[in-house]
């Protein structure tokens, strides 16, 4: 699907070039109560859904409970090429009363408030990240006891479904800037720039997955990141979608059985070496070919934001090499697995469309491509037996841990970059040089991960500078000052390995499940 905005004002076309950037790397995926929808009454094709959600957001003296109401208005069915605009996007922010005390303490008497609500738009197996903004009108007075009560509204962008089918709206991290004294901004009209949140506030890995808070002074705005709780069903609204798929359709990921492998199968890539490992006592090969779709989310560092990654199908040669020590002293075993990216038989994830607001005002859309180089070296260790006691050693810890190794490349789709839904042309080769990822998953983890079952793998990524962006002009500075940079957190989610071989773990038809993108990991 393709997102797009409007706002009734240009961007001239120098200002253009700079806010491009706020939306390229969160498109890249490199570096994203109980919800409860009731509709209201159709007027002219169109209805109004109320979706309540709990968020927990971290103030300065700590987590505390938000509920938050998100209404719009939506039309009550689309067409595959054609925008879907919702209307009335408004927010009801219910601060509790430990919350309020935390305002009065930064000496606010008034407060209004601007928020940006991150939404996941799914249309088939194809999927695309954009921001809701809203901001606040009067200042609301802050109560010397009780709770706080505090609405935004704001123009958003619309979702052009590719495919036909349904489009689902869903809910995920959320930021609050609460400004004190009278607000600046009237409803309608879009915040400040405000922090948009990561899909995984909570987890100890990254700045922007903990909903860090940073500190306020008395007069300054303070910024809260917000993440829902836990097992909710964020969906805000699903609409049926008629018509024949449209072109930018063929960005959906590859559909069917696992793909055949090579003659000789997957190698191992001899970049990423396997872990050291004790003296052995059984050294075995019985490679088993699976595949698996993963999707995921991507913060990135420098703009405060997150996108999702499109489902990748991911083709899978299991236990190339088994080494063990079945000895009870020592109880160990590593599994060397290789894998390879599948996109239409291309060997990389399938382009990842995200709408951000740069400056915080100014949408602006980008496409990037996230290209293979060699195999994905998957190696698992842990304990032979999990069901002796085991001691920790220096080869493995208790628990099973598995390590992802690829390198890759991100290059920005020719032509698909827009800012405020003017084309800005960065040319056919804006792209970085190869890059190592790297992502773990650990049964200890909450959700746990199992390389045959699938769930949560994270891990930080260094962006390398990009390279001949631009036509006529160098706008490399411009990228590398906006994007390039360590410590960007991935949370990607692997399905259940689907085994070429019985079928286990494939749906009905022998095909690879796909699975939900999980929003936050602990462990």
């Amino acid at each position: 699907m393709t997102w797009s905005g409007r706002t009734a004002r240009q961007v001239p076309k120098a200002v253009a070039r700079t806010l491009a950037l706020a939306g390229l790397l969160a498109a890249s995926g490199i570096a994203a109560g109980t919800a409860s929808a009731a509709g209201g009454g159709q007027v002219q094709g169109r209805t109004a859904v109320a979706t309540a959600l709990a968020y927990q957001c971290r103030f300065p003296s700590g987590s505390r409970p938000v509920d938050v109401t998100v209404t719009a208005g939506l039309p009550v069915a689309g067409r595959t090429g054609r925008p879907v605009q919702p209307a009335g996007v408004r927010l009801k922010i219910a601060l509790p009363q430990t919350a309020v005390a935390d305002l009065a303490r930064l000496h606010f008497t008034a407060v209004s408030a601007a928020t940006v609500l991150s939404i996941d738009a799914t249309n088939g197996p194809s999927g695309a990240s954009v921001v809701w903004p809203g901001a606040g009108g009067r200042a609301a007075e802050v109560p010397a006891r009780g709770p706080l009560a505090l609405q935004t509204s704001g123009r958003v962008p619309s979702v052009t479904p590719t495919l036909p089918g349904d489009v689902t709206l869903s809910a995920a991290g959320l930021s609050l800037t609460l400004t004190p004294g009278r607000a600046t901004a009237v409803p309608g009209s879009s915040p400040a720039p405000v922090p948009s949140t990561g899909p995984n506030e909570g987890a100890a890995a990254t700045p922007l997955a903990t909903g860090g808070t940073p500190p306020a002074t008395a007069g300054t705005p303070l910024r809260v990141t917000c993440a829902l709780g836990s097992g909710q069903h964020a969906t805000l609204a699903t609409m049926p979608v008629a018509g024949a798929a449209t072109r930018q359709s063929r960005h959906a990921p590859t559909a069917g059985n696992c793909p055949k492998l090579p003659p000789g199968g997957l190698k191992l890539n001899p970049r990423f070496p396997p872990p050291p490992h004790p003296p052995l006592t059984l050294v075995g090969h019985s490679p088993s070919q699976g595949c698996a779709f993963t999707t995921g989310y991507a913060d990135v560092r420098k703009l405060n934001g997150a996108a999702l990654i499109a489902p990748a199908l991911t083709n899978v040669d299991q236990a190339l090499t088994t080494l063990a020590n079945l000895t009870n002293k020592v109880n160990y075993l590593q599994l060397q697995n290789a894998a390879q990216l599948d996109f239409h038989g291309r060997h990389q994830f399938p382009p990842s469309t995200a709408t951000f607001l740069s400056f915080g005002f100014v949408p602006t859309t980008a496409t990037i491509e996230l290209i293979e180089h060699g195999t994905i070296n998957i190696f698992v260790v842990g304990p032979a037996n999990p069901f002796i006691p085991c001691q920790p050693n220096k080869f493995r810890t208790c628990d099973s841990v598995a390590t992802v190794h690829s390198r890759l490349s991100a290059r920005i789709t020719p032509g698909s970059v827009k800012v405020n839904g003017v084309p800005l042309d960065v040319g056919s080769h804006c792209e970085t040089p190869p890059f190592d990822a790297v992502v773990t998953g650990t049964s200890a983890s909450k959700p746990p991960y199992n390389i045959q079952f699938g769930g949560p793998l994270t891990g930080m990524v260094t962006i390398p500078p990009f390279k001949n962006c631009g036509v006529g002009e160098n706008l490399n500075p411009i990228f590398n000052a906006a994007i390039s940079g360590p410590q960007n957190f991935n949370l990607l989610t692997q399905g259940e390995l689907c085994s070429v071989i019985g079928a286990v773990g494939c749906d009905n038809h022998g095909r690879p499940k796909m699975p939900t993108p999980i929003r936050k990991v602990t462990g």
